[in-house]
């Protein structure tokens, strides 16, 4: 499975969107993570990865629902990540 970069500042731009709906700065939204300014910036402009438990973090401290802004994230990123193929769940066997 790849990952490409544009997957990364797709992640960054939802995250920017929740920020400027809660109407923080990336300042004021660094201070609630107890975070740099920096850090905000660089998630947002997608040169900081980031994992699902940050994202939860960030989601809460910025006042949005985690499990809407990985709704967000999901539908923007697309369901297939570039070069992986689609997850196919085992069937079971028909019982008789």
């Amino acid at each position: 499975m790849r990952i490409e970069p544009e997957q990364y500042r797709r992640v960054g731009a939802c995250l920017a969107a929740v920020r400027r709906r809660a109407k923080l700065t990336q300042t004021e939204a660094a201070e609630r993570l107890g975070r740099r300014q920096t850090f905000v910036s660089e998630i947002e402009r997608g040169l900081r990865r980031v994992d699902v438990l940050e994202i939860v973090l960030i989601s809460r401290a910025l006042g949005a629902n985690p499990a809407q802004l990985l709704a967000e994230i999901h539908e923007v990123t697309g369901s297939v990540v570039a070069g992986s193929k689609p997850h196919s769940p085992k069937r079971r066997p028909k019982a008789r």
